[in-house]
This record gives structure tokens, sequence and C-alpha cells, in this order.
């Protein structure tokens, strides 16, 4: 058994799970052994598999129908759930898991699978409802599973072990990763059968959301740990978590305003690390330390030789990303996968075979194979951008048959529900993206502190520029044209890390090109930097300008980017 090829990471109490490996198939009980039936739940799936959604701004293989894409999941599906999906459990009745084999310390427990597992299976079943007449009976199983084996840290939680073993259950801590699917799957569930049934999915969903991840994850520096078991303040982080449409889905179930702040947060660790560790790659290593961020060291937390490298768990982190802009329209999530893909393309001529399984910061290859759980995100990845056609088609044949083991596949299977449109936005079909009025559009400053830092750069799209102004002066101001009178109704302000602690949003419809009236339409006393998303009664207006009065910083004030919405912005 090839030991290098299985790498997977959830903590517990520093105790190491390391990396799934390939397992002996084991045969399924018949159906609905020990399970309630069908017809106790909602009946039919509100979203039935195929979805086949078009992400706005992204593409999908073009060499074969949309047709053939469905084929390829529903047959990945059908193998996946044979060879993996078990319920087995003398233990607890009714109760499904995927079956995964872990290393680590499992307390002398036969482990059969792990809460990531747990995860993967149910936002996997939600989807493909619909092809699946029994996918409802199994998510619940699967559910029944995850809450039976509650974590021993927090009740909302699940321990990231599954053995078939009463004592078992609530005897471990937690791991980050399966429980944000876990909470995101009971979202999709909400929206596939409604909350009506045996299971009221959306309460299950905030409350895991509310009183197990926030107060046990988000740390106080916005920054998600590693377990429950982990500390408040840690500075750790492992950015195969950052799971940001996720996040965008838990704000819009629980209305907390937190999870905008981690996603904001996550981006700029993402940033402040690739600036001085990937600036040529943007990739991330399986752990990151510190602040500022660093990769951890080798064999951090008596893990394996690789937490400093682009290794298993990081691997997962392309999809991640994309996704985000896919969902949500979030130029940030773009610009990050553009950098990957066209990092990768280059490295491995344009051929996603080519991909090893395993890279330094810098590039260099520390593996020697492709492996799906490498290959697909990097495929997920080039689909925000039509540049990469080619590059989606060949990684589209590579992946589609690919069968390795539990990890590896069922990463690729959420790649391929993805890359195929068939991950569709919890709440509805995908979100259009706003449009932005004030891309691209002609500017004015008080100041700029030095070349580079002119007003348009806050007005370009790029996150890699900005506007900034004069160091240690107020006010400061920058105003954007719209070009003609436009109907607003918000804006998003993008902060550096010099930001306004007090500042004014205004409004002017003045005619001659150089306007002196200006009207409050927002204020700000207490801002506190990352991104400001205001709204306010819609308004008629030309120039839109950010006024500020007092600095966060001892420096000044500085925009990524300063975008301006019409009545239909979030």
């Amino acid at each position: 058994m090839d030991l290098t090829r299985t790498k997977t990471v959830s903590i517990h109490r520093r105790k190491p799970r390391l990396l799934q490996m390939l397992i002996a198939l084991a045969l399924l009980l018949p159906a609905g052994f020990g399970i309630p039936a069908e017809t106790t739940h909602a009946a039919g799936a509100n979203k039935p598999f195929p979805q086949q959604v078009d992400y706005p701004g992204m593409i999908k293989p073009s060499h074969v129908t949309q047709n053939a894409m469905n084929q390829s999941v529903a047959n990945y599906y059908d193998y996946w759930k044979s060879t993996y999906l078990k319920h087995n459990l003398a233990s607890l009745p009714g109760g499904y898991y995927v079956k995964g084999e872990i290393t680590g310390d499992p307390d002398g427990f036969p482990a059969l699978g792990s809460s990531e597992g747990q995860g993967y299976g149910m936002i996997i079943t939600a989807l493909m409802a619909g092809h699946d007449p029994n996918a409802q009976t199994i998510y619940d199983g699967l559910f029944k599973t995850a809450r039976a084996y509650k974590s021993s840290g927090n009740a909302n939680l699940m321990g990231w072990v599954v053995a078939d073993d009463i004592d078992a259950q609530g005897h471990f801590g937690s791991a980050t990763d399966g429980d944000l699917d876990i909470a995101y799957s009971l979202i999709l569930a909400h929206h596939q059968w409604g909350s009506d049934g045996a299971v009221n999915y959306l309460n299950e969903a905030r409350k895991m959301i509310t009183d197990g991840i926030k107060v046990s994850y988000v740390t106080t520096n916005n920054r998600l740990n590693l377990g429950d078991w982990d500390a408040k303040n840690a500075l750790n982080t492992r950015p195969s978590d950052w799971m940001l449409s996720h996040f965008r889905a838990f704000y819009e179930v629980t209305g907390d305003s937190s999870w905008i702040q981690v996603i904001d947060n996550l981006y700029s660790v993402y940033d402040q690390f690739t600036s001085a560790y990937s600036s040529s790659t943007g990739l991330v290593s399986d752990f990151i330390v510190g602040n500022p961020p660093e990769p951890a060291p080798e064999y951090y937390l008596d893990e394996f030789q690789q937490t400093n490298q682009y290794y298993y768990n990081a691997s997962r982190f392309p999809l991640r990303i994309v996704m985000d802009y896919a969902f949500y329209g979030d130029p940030r999530g773009k610009a990050v996968a553009d950098k990957l893909t066209g990092w990768i393309k280059t490295k491995t001529n344009g051929s996603p075979a080519n991909i090893k399984n395993g890279y330094n910061m810098n590039g260099t290859a520390t593996g020697s194979y492709a492996t799906a759980v490498f290959v697909a995100p990097f495929i997920s990845a080039g689909t925000a951008n039509s540049a990469n056609q080619a590059w989606v088609n060949s990684g589209w044949d590579w992946i589609k048959n690919k069968k390795e083991d539990y990890f590896s596949d069922s990463y690729n299977l959420l790649n391929l529900l993805f890359i195929s449109g068939n991950w569709w936005v919890p709440g509805g079909e995908t979100q259009q993206p706003a449009t932005n009025l004030a891309l691209h559009k002609s500017a004015v400053t008080s100041s700029i502190e030095g070349s580079g830092f002119e007003a348009d750069k806050a007005f370009d799209g790029n996150l890699l520029s900005r506007w900034a102004s004069n160091e240690g002066t107020d006010p400061e101001w920058i105003y954007v044209d719209l070009g003609s009178v436009q109907n607003i109704s918000g804006v998003t302000l993008k902060w550096e890390a010099a930001y306004a602690k007090q500042y004014k949003i205004q409004i002017s419809s003045d005619s001659n090109g150089n306007p002196v009236n200006w009207i409050d339409v927002h204020t700000t006393t207490n801002g506190g930097g990352g991104e400001d998303q205001i709204t306010f009664t819609s308004q008629n207006a030309r120039y839109v300008r950010m006024l500020g009065t007092e600095r966060g910083t001892p420096y000044g004030y500085s925009l990524y980017e300063f975008e301006v919405y019409g009545a239909s912005a979030p």
C-alpha cells in the first residue's frame, strides 16, 4: 500500500488523524436495514439531480454535452455509493457512514470513518436527490450518525472518529472541516426536502453554526482553528477549511455578519501569506501559523513531514476558493483561481496529467504522480476563466473516471458536481453578481501616497492594486464619476490595512463635472477595516464619495476597491 497517496488531516487534541488510504471494499447490507421507511419523510426533491446550473462568468467542458456530463456524474456517484456508503453499525441501527480508513490514534477503537467523510457524504447525497430515490433516507442516516458521535468538547459538533462501539459516541474531539461540511449540508437538505419532516434541517443547521462552529472554531482574530480542542485565540489554521461559500450560506441563514468578517480576514491572510512565500504560484501550505502568516514547520503538531507544503490537505483549497466566485461573484475568488490556474498550466505544459501530488511554495514538485484530489481542484479553478477551456476539457476527461480511494474519490465527486453545474446555490439558483456601476469609471482624490496608488486603482476590479492617500493627514477623500446619473442604493469598501475609523459616504448630481454639493447618505464612526457593505435608501446620483475624517491607523486611507451598486445590490 502506497502511504504517500492518501494524505488528509483532521486533528484530535494534537493526536494526528493523518491520511486516508485505500480500503478493502465491504458489502452493503440490504437496503433499509434498520432504517425508517422513506414514507416518513416529506415527499419529493425540490432540486432533483441534474440541476446543470450555469454559473455567471464561468465555463464548463465544451467538448461534451451537458447530458453526457450529467451521466458521468451519476455513474461516478453510483460507484462511490456502492464502494464507500455503509449502514452496518450494530451499535447504531439506522446510522449511515462513509467508509474511510484513518491513520492516527483512535484510542483503541477500530475506526471505520471520520467526520470529514460524513460531511462529504451529506453534501453529495443532498445534491444527488432525484437520481437516488433513497437520498433522503441515506442523508438522515448520515445525520443520525453525526449526532450520535457527538464531540467530547462541544455536543453541537461531531467527534472525528466513527467506530462501531457505543463508547465511541461522545468520546472524540472534533475536526473543523467535517463540521463545516455537515452544517452546510443541512442548509442544502432544507432547500432540497424542506424542514417539516423527521428532521428540521434548518433549525439543526442554525444551532450547529451558532452554538457549535462559531463558538468553537471562529477565533478572536477571525481565523478558523483546527478543532474544538484548539484555542479561541489560535493563529494556526488550515486553508482547506476556508470554505468561503459555506460561510456566505451560514450568513444567509443566521443573519450573523461575523461570517462576512471571517471571509474578509481569510482573504487577507491569503494575500499576506502568498505575498511573502508564494507570490509566483499562489500556493498555500497544508497548515498556516503565526501573524503575519507563514507556513507551519515540518511535522507540525506531530503530523507528517510535509505540513509546510502544498500537500494532501491544501490540495482541496482551489475548489473552496473558486466556489466563492462562481456562487457569489466575489472577484477575490476569481483572482486567486486565476493565479493558481495560470501557474499550474505553465508548470504542467497545459496537461493536467502532469500535476504532481505535492509542491513547495515556490512551485518545485515534491510529489511524483497525479492523483484526483490534486488534479480535480485545479480543473475547478480553471472554470473561472474562458482562457482555460482546453485545460478544463482535458481535465474533465482525466477525472471523470478516475477511481482511487475514499479520500480522492469523495473529493473528486464534489469537483465533478461543481464543474458540471450540479452543485446549486442554497436559497435559489445561482445568484447573479450585482453590477458594480463604478468599475473602470474615472475618479478623483484629495491626494495620493505616491506613484502607483492613484484614484483609479480603487475602481479597476483588481484586488492586487489599491488607492492610498497621503499618510498622517485628515480629512482625505476619493470620489467616482459614474458618467451619468444612476439610481444607487449601496457601496462596498474593501479596505487595505490603512482604513477609516470615521467616514461618510456622500453623493452629488452636480452637472458641471466638478461636484461641490454633497449629500450625506451614510456615516460611520467606528469603522474597523476589512470589507464594509453599506446600503441606504436608493437615490439618484452621478458622483459617489468616501470622505475620511479620522484614520484607524497612523498611516493614511487605502482602498483595494470602492464599488457602487444600484437597487439590485445585495
